[in-house]
C-alpha cells in the first residue's frame, strides 16, 4: 500500500513539474489565436469560407427549425452561437426604423453588430480548441504518460490545421472538441472499470455528429476497437445505456425531434449534392489511391514541416508494435494507446476518401490525432535512444514546426484585400467597380456614402438575398457580358477564378460538379486573368505580404488565406486608375 501510495506521489509531482510547459503550449496556443481573431475586422461578413458567423448563424438555426427544410449543419452550434449573440442582436433589432423584415434585418446586418458576432462565434471556437488541447494531453498522460503528454500538446498547439480552425467559426474544431472527449471517455475505460465512462463517449460521440455530421467516421474504427477492449473485461452487455443515451443525446441536438421532416431532408442533401457536388476524386480505387497520395504527400503543408510528421509516424509505428507484443496479455493499455490512431484513420477513411476531399479542415481529425503520436515517438523512441536527446531534439522540433504559424499569422494580417480596399478608396469620385463570387472572396466595400467608387457583384444568381451587402450592389447577368456593363475597373478574385483556370484533371482526380462552368463565364476569366480582355488592362495583382524571411512564404488554407486578387481598369482610363503598377500594401 505504501508503495502505491508513494508512486502515486511521485507521479503527482512529476505531473505538477510537467504542467508549466504545458500551460505554456497553451497560452502560446491563445496568444496566436487572438492576435489574429480579427483579421478581416471591423466586417459585417468574413473571409472564412464555410464559417457560421457571424451570418449563417440565422440560416442555421431557421433552416434546422422549418419543418421540411434543412440547413448544411445540424441545430446545435448555431443556436449555440445565436443564444451567444442575442446581446447584440436584441438592441440592434429593438434599434430598427421599424419591425418591417427589411429594416430589421439592416440593423442586425450593420458592421458593428455583425462583428461583435464574429468575434463572439470566434471565442467560443478559442474556447472549444483549448478544451480539445488539455484533452488531449489529458488522454496522453493517461495512455502515455506525463512526460509524453508534455510533446503531444506542443505539437498540437503548432499543427498548422488545428490553429487555424481552433479560433475560425467552421464548425470542424467544435466538433472536434466533442470527438476528444468522447475518445478521451473510450482511454479510461481501458484503464478503469466504470460504465459510467461508456454512457459519457456516448453522450460526447453524439453532441460531436450533432455539431457537424461528418464526425460521424471518427468512430467507424474507435467503436469495434472499444467493443474489443470490452470484450477482454467481458462488459459488452453493459452498451445498452449508452446505446439509448447516444439515441436520445443526438435526437435533441441535432434537431431531429423538432423537424423530423427536415432531418431526412438534410441527409438527402448530405448524401446527395452536398458531397457529390464538390467531389475532387474520382468513384474508383485509382481516385482513392491518388487522393490518399494527395493528403499524404500534402501533411508539410496541412500539419507539422517533414520532420515533425516523420516523427508522428514513428510514434505510429511504435505504438502498433508495443500494441501487438501486449495484445495476448491483460494489459489494455497498450492496445488503447491505438485509441486516437483509430480516430484519426477513421476519419479519413470514412470521410475524406469517401467524399474525395483534401483541404485542411477534411483533414484535420488525422493531424490533430497524430499529434498524439508524435509525442509518444518522441518520448519512447529517441527517449530510448537517449534521453537527454528528448527535451533539445522536442525544442528544436516546436520550434521549427511553430514557424509555418507565424507565417500564417503575418499571411493574414497581410492579407492583400487589406491593400486592395486603401486603393479602392483612392479612386476618382464616380469610378464604377464590378467584381464576382461570393462575400468570403471580396474586399471589404465602404458604404457608398464613404467611397468615391461604386462596387456591384455580378453574376447570374444575383441578388443574394440571403446575404445582402448595404455597399454592394447586385446585378443579375451573365459575368461575360462585361463589354455591355463596361464598369471602369474589375476585380477577379483568385478564388472564384480557380475553378474557371482548372486544367484537365489528372489521373485518379475529378472535376467537381460545381466546377463545371459555362463556356462564356470561362472565356472571360481566362482571359481577365492573362491579361487579354478586351478593352482592359491589368493593373496589377494584389497579394499577400509577408517578411522576406528564409521559408517564410504565404500560406493558404481553403481559399481564405493567401489568395490574390487580379485588377482591371478599362483600356482608355487605365493611365488614370492604375497609377502605379504594383500592388498596394495592407
Amino acid at each position: 500500500m505504501k508503495g502505491r501510495a508513494a508512486a502515486l506521489v511521485a507521479r503527482a509531482r512529476a505531473f505538477a513539474a510537467d504542467e508549466p510547459a504545458r500551460a505554456a503550449a497553451r497560452v502560446a496556443f491563445v496568444v496566436v489565436a487572438l492576435a489574429t481573431i480579427a483579421w478581416d475586422l471591423p466586417s459585417s461578413f468574413s473571409w472564412e469560407n464555410d464559417g457560421v458567423a457571424p451570418r449563417d448563424i440565422f440560416a442555421g438555426v431557421a433552416e434546422n427549425l422549418r419543418p421540411g427544410h434543412a440547413f448544411r449543419y445540424p441545430l446545435l452550434h448555431p443556436l449555440l452561437l445565436g443564444l451567444a449573440c442575442l446581446p447584440a442582436l436584441l438592441p440592434a433589432a429593438l434599434r430598427a426604423s421599424s419591425w418591417a423584415f427589411a429594416d430589421v434585418r439592416a440593423a442586425i446586418l450593420a458592421v458593428p453588430v455583425m462583428t461583435t458576432c464574429t468575434i463572439i462565434g470566434r471565442l467560443v471556437a478559442l474556447a472549444m480548441a483549448c478544451v480539445a488541447l488539455a484533452t488531449l494531453g489529458r488522454i496522453a498522460t493517461t495512455l502515455a504518460g506525463v512526460r509524453a503528454a508534455r510533446w503531444v500538446e506542443a505539437f498540437a498547439a503548432t499543427n498548422l490545421s488545428f490553429v487555424y480552425y481552433a479560433r475560425a467559426t467552421n464548425l470542424d474544431g467544435p466538433a472536434l472538441m466533442w470527438s476528444a472527449l468522447a475518445v478521451e471517455a473510450l482511454a479510461h475505460v481501458a484503464t478503469r472499470d466504470r460504465r459510467s465512462d461508456l454512457t459519457r463517449f456516448a453522450v460526447f460521440a453524439a453532441v460531436s455528429i450533432a455539431t457537424k455530421d461528418q464526425a460521424y467516421a471518427t468512430y467507424v474504427l474507435v467503436a469495434p476497437l472499444a467493443l474489443w477492449l470490452m470484450a477482454r473485461r467481458r462488459s459488452v452487455a453493459a452498451i445498452g445505456r449508452p446505446a439509448l443515451a447516444f439515441i436520445g443525446t443526438y435526437a435533441l441536438a441535432s434537431g431531429a425531434v423538432f423537424n423530423p421532416t427536415g432531418f431526412v431532408t438534410r441527409l438527402r442533401t448530405l448524401t446527395g449534392s452536398a458531397s457529390g457536388d464538390y467531389r475532387l476524386y474520382e468513384r474508383s480505387l485509382a481516385g482513392v489511391a491518388t487522393n490518399l497520395r494527395d493528403v499524404l504527400g500534402a501533411q508539410a503543408d496541412t500539419y507539422w514541416p517533414w520532420p515533425v510528421v516523420v516523427l508522428a509516424w514513428i510514434g505510429v509505428a511504435a505504438a502498433i508494435v508495443a500494441s501487438a507484443r501486449a495484445a495476448r496479455s491483460d494489459d489494455d493499455l497498450p492496445v488503447a494507446r491505438l485509441l486516437p490512431l483509430a480516430a484519426g484513420l477513421g476519419a479519413l477513411g470514412a470521410f475524406v476518401l469517401a467524399v474525395g476531399r483534401n483541404e485542411h479542415r477534411f483533414v484535420l481529425p488525422l493531424g490533430f490525432w497524430l499529434s498524439f503520436y508524435a509525442g509518444y515517438g518522441l518520448d519512447r523512441v529517441v527517449g530510448f535512444v537517449d534521453r537527454r536527446a528528448v527535451r533539445a531534439s522536442g525544442v528544436a522540433l516546436v520550434l521549427l514546426a511553430a514557424w509555418p504559424v507565424a507565417a500564417l499569422a503575418a499571411t493574414e494580417w497581410g492579407d492583400a484585400r487589406r491593400g486592395l480596399e486603401a486603393w479602392l478608396a483612392s479612386l476618382p469620385q464616380g469610378t464604377t467597380v464590378e467584381t464576382y463570387g461570393s462575400l468570403v472572396y471580396l474586399p471589404r466595400f465602404a458604404p457608398p456614402e464613404a467611397t468615391p467608387y461604386r462596387a456591384a457583384r455580378v453574376g447570374p444568381d444575383a441578388p443574394d438575398r440571403r446575404n445582402p451587402l448595404a455597399a454592394l450592389r447586385e446585378v443579375a447577368g451573365e459575368i461575360a457580358d462585361v463589354g455591355a456593363r463596361r464598369p471602369d475597373v474589375i476585380l477577379l478574385p483568385e478564388a472564384f477564378a480557380l475553378p474557371y483556370l482548372a486544367d484537365p484533371p489528372r489521373p485518379g482526380r475529378a472535376l467537381p460538379p460545381i466546377w463545371r462552368a459555362d463556356a462564356g463565364t470561362t472565356a472571360f476569366v481566362r482571359a481577365a486573368a492573362s491579361d487579354t480582355l478586351a478593352g482592359y488592362r491589368r493593373c496589377f495583382v494584389a497579394e499577400p505580404h509577408v517578411p522576406a524571411w528564409p521559408g517564410f512564404a504565404p500560406r493558404r488554407i481553403h481559399v481564405s488565406t493567401g489568395m490574390r486578387t487580379t485588377v482591371l481598369a478599362r483600356a482608355d482610363r487605365a493611365e488614370a486608375l492604375c497609377g502605379v503598377a504594383s500592388a498596394p500594401r495592407p
